[in-house]
């Protein structure tokens, strides 16, 4: 499995296109999707990510009202993107305006193991803050089990 890593600025020209930098197309290597992530952002899935994640949501409890709003987050404005498409992915509008990714300028597109993440440089930028806030950091990281199985 491939593991993506690090960030990058990128470009959306005109058209709500972007291209990947080359070491993230390359590890991409299929088709993939893109659909809204949690922060504001974008999230860019390989297929079989995308697929796994929607097969262990579409297990939950339908009668749940969180598992349907997350099933309508993931899929309402998620979209298919052929690995013909890598060189030109079109973004559409409703995830262009949800990720705050104005047409020509920068976006960041970020590593996160397996996926990218696409942010637009201003939130990117508050995130990159609150990333840099090792007290804070401290607090929110020590909740977490990261310890050895």
């Amino acid at each position: 499995m491939n593991m993506f890593y690090g960030q990058h600025t990128i470009h959306l020209n005109k058209q709500r296109a972007i291209s990947l930098p080359d070491r993230f197309a390359r590890e991409l290597q299929g088709d993939f999707f893109v659909t809204q992530g949690f922060d504001q952002n974008l999230i860019l899935m390989p297929e079989n990510v995308f697929l796994d994640l929607y097969q262990r949501v579409n297990k939950m409890n339908i009668a749940n009202p969180v598992a349907r709003l997350f099933l309508r987050h993931l899929l309402a404005n998620a979209a298919f993107i052929s690995k013909d498409q890598i060189s030109n992915i079109e973004i559409s509008n409703p995830l262009c305006e949800y990720a705050d990714l104005p047409t020509e300028d920068a976006a960041v597109v970020v590593g996160q193991g397996d996926h990218l993440e696409i942010w637009g440089q201003k939130k990117w930028q508050e995130q990159s803050l609150d990333l840099q806030d090792a007290a804070k950091n401290a607090r929110k990281f020590a909740r977490l089990n990261l310890g050895a199985n």
